[in-house]
């Protein structure tokens, strides 16, 4: 079964914040810190569980679940 997502949505950074050269989704604060646009994809051991983590590729392989890269980017305004 292949299922298609779609995530949308805005932040705002403070003032002298820029893109890294190059990226349409990693902006650098003033402090140097990054902060990056990306979705995620959660797993828990069961519906009910309180155990949400994020999957990654490799586990996610080991399942038999295949995580296709994505087009991510944001645009200043």
């Amino acid at each position: 079964m292949r299922i298609d997502y779609s995530i949308q949505g805005s932040f705002s950074v403070p003032e002298g914040s820029a893109f890294l050269p190059g990226s349409a989704n990693l902006v650098r604060l003033p402090g140097g810190q990054v902060i990056s646009v990306h979705p995620v994809i959660e797993m828990a051991s069961d519906a009910n569980a309180d155990d949400h983590r994020n999957l990654n590729y490799e586990e996610a392989r080991a399942l038999d679940v295949i995580l296709e890269d994505y087009e991510r980017s944001s645009v200043p305004w």
